[in-house]
């Protein structure tokens, strides 16, 4: 029996898969990491509390990132750039709209993390 965890990347592929076949995914969240510096320094200097120092990924968000209104604009997140999404997020910009962090690599968005 392999009791090894599954990484984050194969666990947004699992997902999407699921999304892919059943049109949803019964996974429950799953942590991507720490919330890292900057988000945190952005935080403290503007009174914005954030809910954990990890930031988490759900199916809910992953198929946000997929609907149909979406492709329809163009502004679908690829499968790809999901899996991606953990490990490229320190390159990537990094805003907060008030409500929420939003990462962008100047194509896509993501939903990061949502103040408290």
């Amino acid at each position: 029996m392999n009791s090894e965890k599954p990484s984050v990347e194969e666990l947004i592929a699992t997902v999407l898969s699921d999304i892919q076949q059943k049109g949803y995914s019964s996974n429950q969240p799953f942590d991507i990491g720490e919330v890292e510096g900057r988000m945190i320094q952005f935080a403290q200097a503007n009174g914005v509390m954030l809910g954990s120092d990890r930031l988490y990924m759900s199916a809910k968000q992953l198929q946000h990132c997929m609907r149909p209104s979406k492709d329809s604009k163009g502004l679908v997140v690829s499968p790809d750039e999901l899996i991606r999404f953990p490990k490229e997020r320190y390159q990537m910009d990094l805003y907060f709209d008030g409500k929420c962090f939003i990462y962008t690599n100047g194509v896509s968005k993501f939903f990061a993390s949502k103040a408290a």
